[in-house]
């Protein structure tokens, strides 16, 4: 998918400026910035959930009701229902989908250490259990692309090796990702390349190598100290 030129406004102010930016199948990306920077409406708009101002969004042969089928989201917002189990919700989102098979989701589960708490509603899970469980609905349809807007937060250290080894599996089954984190270091272990925003605009991209990390933070540094782009 490729977007040329986007803008976005809300509330009649510039969110997102002059957006070009690409994602293939099977790339991962790291979208790193400070807090207002746009990261998380850029996903928004390569997600279809808000529409651009202006500016052109290209998904080669698809329309956008095929684009969001091959999409997994993780956003701040579970999108979990409380009063369900966790089995109750990925059925729900399986349904959603068209789909109707409890075997993969009982994988799913497991994969994400929740299979033992399957039937306990989710009202009664800790955050970073709600937060595994959003991982594992935004995987029920086997998407091509996962959008993750801090997928780690609130997670404790096995929780997040058990995330990592998901990205991974996915990964090298052909699967990219579009990672936000606040945590530069981490994300260019988890990415091949970042791209770094400032004020809605995209002002530096680098590949996740060590000599990326170094360049891209030095630019980051910069707009932190408040800088010139």
């Amino acid at each position: 998918m490729e977007l040329k030129d986007v803008h976005v406004l809300l509330n009649d102010q510039p969110v997102l400026r002059s957006i070009n930016f690409s994602w293939a199948k099977g790339k991962c990306i790291a979208i790193i910035g400070a807090n207002g920077a746009g990261k998380t409406t850029l996903l928004k708009v390569i997600s279809q959930l808000i529409k651009p101002a202006s500016g052109e969004i290209q998904i080669a042969g698809l329309n956008e009701k095929e684009w969001k089928r091959r999409l997994g989201l993780v956003f701040p917002a579970s999108f979990l229902y409380e009063d369900l189990t966790a089995l109750e919700n990925l059925v729900f989102y399986q349904k959603l989908y068209g789909q109707k098979n409890e075997g993969p989701l009982l994988g799913l589960l497991e994969e994400v250490n929740l299979l033992p708490v399957k039937d306990e509603p989710v009202h009664t899970f800790s955050k970073g259990m709600k937060q595994r469980l959003s991982i594992a609905r935004a995987l029920v349809h086997g998407p091509d692309y996962l959008i993750l807007d801090e997928p780690f937060d609130g997670l404790d250290l096995q929780s997040k090796k058990t995330l990592e080894y998901l990205l991974e599996k996915r990964r090298n089954h052909g699967v990219g990702y579009l990672l936000v984190s606040h945590d530069v270091r981490h994300a260019f272990e988890l990415c091949e390349k970042a791209v770094l925003l400032n004020s809605g605009r995209i002002v530096h991209e680098a590949p996740c190598t060590s000599e990326g990390y170094i360049d891209l933070m030095a630019r980051y540094s910069f707009l932190l100290n408040g800088e010139s782009a």
